[in-house]
């Protein structure tokens, strides 16, 4: 599943322009008064000034990057944003995941991860650069039931379940896009901020119907 855009609101659309743009080094794709879009390898990663007064949203999502790559990104970002720890440590293994990972803050409290997933074997050399980016790869969708969101998922967008456990924590989808699917108030990884529940849209590649998460702000194309 391919991620083609994705949206989110924001409070401080100024300062996440500049950092995605100026700190990140992304690619500007457009914008006007209200929103910027990005470029992140397949997705289109789309920021939104929120209209709600003393609304501020803060999401998780994750970039795939090249496997081949996850020491040189590293290196990349610690010049750019400060990495967060748990127990001392600025880097995870996933072992279930056969992934490793780093997160960050961006100026809107954005838990970002690039993650290196070594079951999509790459071949890239040299330097860390944004080509390196393959993907949005993972969108946080916190709800008030996962089973229940995670089965309507599954059902009404024909998105298999993976690994996780069905209660607290269920991602759907694919390593090349997924949903993770947390219980709301769930503290996000590596931090211990609760997840809160605001607006996203999805557009995913080839799907050709329109979806909303029952009584939650979820739009999926």
């Amino acid at each position: 599943m391919i991620f083609e855009e994705v949206k989110f609101e924001t409070n401080l659309l100024k300062e996440l322009k500049n950092f995605y743009m100026h700190t990140l080094d992304l690619e500007l794709v457009k914008e006007d008064k209200s929103s910027f879009t990005v470029a992140a390898g397949e997705t289109n990663l789309i920021f939104v000034q929120t209209d709600a007064k003393d609304d501020s949203p803060f999401y998780h999502f994750a970039f795939n990057i090249e496997e081949s790559k996850f020491k040189l990104a590293k290196e990349y970002l610690a010049k750019r944003v400060t990495l967060l720890q748990n127990e001392c440590q600025d880097e995870f293994e996933f072992v279930d995941w056969n992934a490793h990972a780093v997160y960050f803050y961006d100026p809107s409290g954005n838990i970002v991860e690039y993650i290196a997933r070594h079951n999509m074997k790459s071949n890239s050399k040299d330097e860390f650069t944004n080509n390196d980016i393959l993907c949005v790869s993972e969108v946080g969708l916190p709800v008030l039931d996962v089973s229940s969101a995670a089965s309507i998922l599954e059902s009404e967008i024909n998105l298999p379940l993976w690994k996780g456990n069905g209660i607290s924590f269920q991602p759907v989808g694919d390593e090349q896009g997924l949903f993770i699917i947390v219980n709301s108030e769930r503290e996000w990884f590596p931090t211990h901020v609760k997840a809160g529940i605001f607006p996203v849209m999805v557009k995913i590649k080839g799907n050709d119907r329109q979806f909303s998460v029952p009584d939650l702000p979820y739009q999926i194309f």
